[in-house]
């Protein structure tokens, strides 16, 4: 008797493990079902990455050619912008001013228009036409200055233009830049950004009276986060980089806004940097070195830890 009822129990306790093992496989091809289902429908959230959204807070971040890929050739010009389209990097970044008969220019510039140090004359180029600045030269290299026109004809459909208006008279130099922009019909490929705020206010007026969705970067220089202004949705904070912290990072995202982190010339890149940046949220990294910056941007984001990790990340979310 003893026999048969360990016979039972040992047939019960075998019965109840194999269906326990059943319930288990079936669990198990249900949440991977559901999980590659999410992959599926998720993938481009996981790695958003579209020309359009480059400031707009993304989960992959941007690398911009400061002033082109002036490694290798002189800054501002349309041979370094080229460059970058030659590259595949997703955006440039440059300045413009307007010259004295009411061409807009690329031009770094840096307390004002001055020549000296980038072309073979020292005077303004606010105070000069632009047959007068076509005659003038690179310092090195021998290369022409570009307009505006000239940039938007090179990157149409091509890359996309964060463009710094350095040129502080505002009444005068916004309808210029609108008006170059309505005739390449360039909306989707630019933002615009200045460290004169009166711009953001031109373009909140120029979105609501004509339905456009342009953007402003504020532009600050080596301050701290007590004078960010997180308040204007759909903008970036264009911050020099050693300021653009986790902390500063999610709070701009979390009212809407993108982080752009730029470096001075005479700042050192590397690999350890960039690692940071990414790591602390940063949308658009503004490189004097973009070659370097995009290779590393691309290693970081192929490795396998950093996809499991977005795709958790995502998941979590959504719980």
């Amino acid at each position: 008797m003893v026999q048969i009822e360990n016979y039972f129990i040992e047939n019960f306790h075998l019965v109840i493990k194999n269906y326990l093992f059943k319930i288990l496989i079936a669990v198990l091809l249900i949440s991977l079902y559901i999980f590659i289902l999410f992959i599926i429908n998720n993938f481009n959230k996981i790695l958003k990455r579209h020309p359009h959204d480059i400031f707009t807070p993304s989960h992959k971040t941007f690398i911009e050619g400061h002033c082109g890929v002036i490694k290798e050739i002189f800054p501002n010009t349309l041979e370094s912008f080229k460059k970058v389209i030659e590259y595949n990097i997703e955006s440039l970044e440059t300045d413009t001013w307007l010259s004295k008969d009411n061409i807009l220019i690329i031009l770094h510039g840096s307390r004002g228009s001055y020549l000296n140090g980038f072309y073979n004359y020292s005077g303004e180029a606010t105070n000069l036409t632009w047959k007068e600045l076509s005659s003038f030269r690179t310092i090195r290299s021998n290369l022409k200055m570009p307009r505006l026109s000239d940039l938007f004809e090179l990157a149409k459909n091509k890359v996309f233009i964060n463009l710094e208006i350095k040129d502080s008279r505002i009444d005068k130099v916004f309808p210029r830049i609108i008006e170059l922009i309505e005739k390449y019909d360039f909306f989707d490929q630019i933002s615009l950004s200045s460290g004169h705020f009166g711009y953001y206010d031109k373009i909140e007026e120029y979105n609501k009276k004509n339905q456009r969705n342009l953007t402003f970067g504020f532009l600050y220089f080596r301050t701290n986060e007590t004078y960010y202004n997180y308040s204007h949705k759909g903008s970036s904070l264009n911050l020099y980089w050693p300021y653009a912290s986790k902390r500063v990072c999610d709070k701009a995202h979390k009212n809407g806004i993108a982080v752009m982190a730029w470096f001075l010339l005479s700042d050192k890149e590397n690999d350890e940097v960039y690692k940071k940046l990414i790591e602390n949220g940063v949308d658009v990294i503004c490189s004097n070195e973009p070659v370097k910056a995009k290779k590393f941007r691309d290693n970081y984001y192929n490795n396998l830890s950093y996809f499991f990790q977005k795709i958790f990340s995502t998941l979590y979310g959504k719980l």
